[in-house]
Formats: structure tokens, C-alpha cells, sequence
């Protein structure tokens, strides 16, 4: 239910954003600053997660993530500018929440089966996400309101929210401040901002999220003017990338747990870089392209998700991580990303040189991955900590083995 509701709630909004355009009045200024705000929160709210976990408990901060986004689906049922941008935001902040605990969850949950749990989970997600893409324009049709539409994913929330509360009430209450710091292990105090590994796991998602969150916003308008596609044709090869990121999400980690993490990261970007280019030399094999797409964009986030697992020695670290990871991961690749490729776009008139540098991207994304996913833990790093000419490994457990 945690993965079901982490993207329905910004996912259903852009199929009908011109019904919501129209009826709200926004200039497209107002809807680019639309479209960029769930990214935006993702970002911020990412950032003070792990406190918020440390003080109510992973339970108890998921149930306040539900909460937020409940209010926020409900809120934009008031047709208004002011209640879309209040109510986008309050989902925003929930799902960022639950973005940053899903990794700990299935971390402290299933710790022999990370692999599996967090493919499976990421699977999920993007079966939402598809899936709240997919009906958007039929229950819009059928209601005859955007706000009806977008409603619906209220109770898909209100369940979550109900599994989470009794999880919450019946879970170990946190530890005071000064007790729980006290009782937390010496290699797990510190900032896990001095950690090179660290920052090679949060380069991965980073540019990750830039090619998603691209191919999310641009894809339909790239495909529409290389391939001349119809508006409705394009958005449907859209929903086909969504549709086969699920089993690129379930699958990969798996494969991962098998072959080998190098192996399957070197595959995802080296068919990411033959699709973006393959979309530009022979755009009337846009489905063959898409689909690669979708499957690489589905694969790539399960596998940062499964580095933020595997690389934290405990469920409270693998929160700190998903923490920056995510806050940085999702500023500069959900953002910069579609603003750089749309700046290019305007600037050259065309596709080539945004396409060209989105594929480019995927050698840095390569170097990232391999050396992510090198056999050790994250460690937090204290100012009086040594710092050794050669990096200690921490002892890996067979379960986090490549």
C-alpha cells in the first residue's frame, strides 16, 4: 500500500493539465511552476524525513505521509488556484516521506530479501504510476470534472493510512533524543556527507531521476515533433514506457542478486544511450525505442533504490541515506534535467543536441553505478573521524553479496 500511493497523486495530473489550465486560468508559467512542484517537494520534504523518522518512528512519520497526502488530494477538490497549488504541494511533501522510507521499510522488514522486496516494491510504484496515467482522461470523461478524477486517489490513501496506523500504534516508542544518541552505534553517528560512497550512490539516482523525469515531461512532444504522432499516440507510447518500467523495476534487482550488480547497471545505461539515440536516427520505431526506454527507466530506479539499501549497514542509516540521496537526487535530476533539455530545445529548435546530451549522460550514470556497487557499507563520518589513506571495508554480510 506504501509503494501503491507513492505516485498517483502527481501522476494523474498531467494527462488532463490543459482541462486544468482551462478551468483554473493559469498562464503556462503558472503550469510550469505546477509541474515542478511535487518534484520540488520530493526534494525539500526528503531532506527533514529522517528526523521526522527519528522522532515518531518510521510508522508513525509513514502515517503523517499519509495524512499529508490525503489532505492534499482532498484540498484540490476545491476548484481553485490557491487549493491546487496548497494541495499539490501537501501531497508532495507526503510522498516525499514515504520516498525516503520505503528503502528503510523494506530494509528492517525483509533483510534477507532486499533484492527481491525492494523490486518488488519499486514494480509497484510504477504500476501506479501507469496506471493513474491510464484512466486519467476516461474518469475526467466520465465525471465530467478534473477534480473527480484526480479524487479518486483518495482511497487507495485512506487504506494505506489504515494499515500504517495499527502498525504505528503497535511499534517500540523512539528513544529521547539524548538516550537514542547514546545507545546508537559509534559508526553510525556522524554525517554521511564526507562519505564517498555516499555521493557515488546519490550521483546514480541523480541522474537517474534526470532521464526520468525528462522522458516523463518531454517524451510526448519529442515524439510529436521527430515522428509526427498524433497527441494521442504519443501519450500512449508514454503510458507503454510507463507499463514495461514494472517488470524492469521487478526484475532487475533480482538479476542484480544473480548476475551480479555491475552487469545489470552496465545494461541499463548502455540501452538507455541506444534508445535516446535510436528515437533520433529512426523515429518511426518509436515503439521499439519506448519500450527499451521504459524498461531502463523502471530497472534504474528499482537499482538506486536496492544501492540505498544494500549500501547502509541498518534500517536507521539506510532512512539517512535515502534521505540524501533522494534530496539531492531528486533537485538536481528532477528539475535541472527537463529545464536544461527544454532550455536546448528552444535554443537549437530541435531535438538532436538534447538528445545527444541526455544519451551523453549515461557514461557518468555508468561510473556512478559501477563504483556504487562496490562490496561496502556507507559510513558516517564525525569531524574527529580518521581518515585513512586507504578505506576500511566494512564486513558485508552474505545477504548484501553481490
Amino acid at each position: 500500500m506504501l509503494a501503491l500511493n507513492l505516485r498517483p497523486a502527481i501522476g494523474s495530473v498531467s494527462p488532463i493539465l490543459d482541462d486544468i489550465q482551462r478551468s483554473l486560468n493559469l498562464s503556462d508559467s503558472a503550469v510550469s511552476v505546477l509541474t515542478t512542484l511535487p518534484v520540488l517537494c520530493l526534494g525539500i520534504f526528503a531532506a527533514a524525513t529522517p528526523a521526522i523518522s527519528r522522532r515518531l518512528g518510521t510508522a508513525g512519520a509513514l502515517v503523517v505521509g499519509f495524512v499529508a497526502l490525503i489532505a492534499g488530494i482532498l484540498l484540490r477538490l476545491d476548484t481553485s488556484v490557491w487549493a491546487m497549488f496548497l494541495g499539490t504541494a501537501l501531497a508532495g511533501a507526503g510522498l516525499a516521506l514515504g520516498n525516503v522510507l520505503m528503502p528503510a521499510v523494506v530494509r528492517s522488514t525483509f533483510p534477507d530479501r532486499v533484492r527481491l522486496y525492494t523490486g518488488i516494491s519499486t514494480a509497484i510504484l510504477s504500476a501506479g504510476a501507469a496506471l493513474s496515467a491510464g484512466i486519467a482522461v476516461p474518469l475526467n470523461d466520465a465525471m465530467g470534472s478534473w477534480s473527480g478524477s484526480l479524487a479518486l486517489w483518495t482511497i487507495p490513501a485512506v487504506v494505506g493510512l489504515a494499515v500504517w496506523l495499527p502498525l504505528a500504534r503497535r511499534a517500540p516508542r523512539p528513544q529521547p533524543s539524548a538516550a537514542a544518541k547514546s545507545a546508537e552505534p559509534a559508526q553510525d553517528k556522524g554525517s554521511l556527507l564526507g562519505d564517498a560512497m555516499a555521493w557515488q550512490v546519490t550521483g546514480y539516482l541523480a541522474l537517474r531521476a534526470l532521464v526520468y523525469f525528462t522522458a516523463l515531461g518531454w517524451l510526448p512532444t519529442v515524439l510529436s515533433d521527430l515522428g509526427h504522432y498524433s497527441n494521442s499516440a504519443s501519450g500512449g507510447l508514454l503510458s507503454l514506457a510507463m507499463v514495461v518500467s514494472v517488470p524492469g523495476a521487478l526484475f532487475a534487482p533480482v538479476l542484480a542478486g544473480k548476475r551480479g550488480t555491475g552487469p545489470v547497471i552496465t545494461a541499463i545505461s548502455v540501452i538507455g544511450a541506444v534508445s535516446l539515440i535510436g528515437l533520433l536516427a529512426a523515429p518511426g520505431a518509436a515503439a521499439l525505442w519506448v519500450t527499451l526506454l521504459g524498461i531502463t527507466l523502471g530497472a534504474g530506479h528499482a537499482m538506486a533504490l536496492t544501492l540505498i539499501a544494500v549500501r547502509s549497514p541498518n534500517p536507521e542509516v539506510t532512512a539517512r541515506l535515502s534521505g540524501m540521496v533522494q534530496t539531492i537526487g531528486y533537485l538536481v535530476g528532477g528539475i535541472v534535467g527537463p529545464l536544461l533539455l527544454g532550455v536546448l530545445h528552444g535554443a537549437t529548435k530541435g531535438w538532436t543536441v538534447s538528445l545527444i546530451l541526455l544519451a551523453a549522460f549515461t557514461l557518468p550514470e555508468l561510473v556512478l553505478g559501477l563504483m556504487s556497487s562496490r562490496k561496502r557499507f556507507v559510513r558516517p563520518r564525525t569531524r574527529t573521524t580518521q581518515v585513512q589513506s586507504t578505506p576500511t571495508v566494512a564486513p558485508q554480510p552474505a545477504l548484501l553479496d553481490d
